[in-house]
């Protein structure tokens, strides 16, 4: 079933481990790894905000290397992946891109978060609540990195997602890679159900 949705993957504002707002670097595992979970998912998009414009020329080299007709040829599967891939420098970016592409679609912003925070939906819940509702928006599908999304950023978030936790729920281990998370999330919201 193909959607309107997008991942986007935050490297600012995000929290470090004191509360204080940090850009985190991009590596090359979320651009591969994360793009590849899209394209299995049909997520229209997968964007990287990071203000920094080193890190965007890192991204455009990795892609662009990819992209070559060899690269093309040999790893098709890759390429495509990694042509759904955008760098930009701002959330705002994200949104006028989104708007350009989606003229007239409201954006709905979902976003994950380990630490239980009040209203949390499920997946099971966002999941019904998406297919019940018509397919007229734009699903956006904020991730964090570091010590996840700075406090900041919450204005633009419409729904917040619970946490995913292992089979001890709340007392277990609780600490997943982004890559990990994402696989995670994007089969519980779109994943084919038996």
């Amino acid at each position: 079933m193909k959607h309107k949705t997008v991942v986007v993957l935050l490297h600012h504002p995000i929290s470090n481990r004191a509360g204080a707002t940090i850009t985190t670097s991009v590596t090359n595992m979320d651009i591969h790894d994360i793009s590849r979970t899209c394209r299995t998912y049909e997520v229209d998009h997968y964007y990287l905000v990071t203000p920094i414009l080193e890190q965007h020329e890192l991204v455009s080299r990795i892609i662009e290397h990819w992209r070559r007709p060899h690269q093309k040829d040999w790893h098709p599967d890759r390429f495509e992946a990694l042509s759904r891939v955008q760098v930009v420098p701002s959330f705002q970016d994200v949104k006028a891109d989104l708007n350009a592409r989606y003229s007239g679609l409201e954006l709905e912003v979902a976003m994950p978060d380990a630490r239980p925070l009040p209203g949390q939906l499920s997946y099971e819940e966002k999941r019904q609540e998406w297919d019940l509702e018509p397919k007229t928006g734009v699903k956006v599908i904020v991730l964090g990195t570091g010590w996840g999304v700075s406090p900041e950023f919450y204005s633009e978030v419409n729904t917040y997602l619970a946490p995913i936790y292992g089979p001890l729920r709340e007392k277990g281990y609780n600490h997943l890679s982004v890559r990990a998370a994402a696989a995670i999330i994007l089969d519980r919201l779109f994943g084919f159900k038996a």
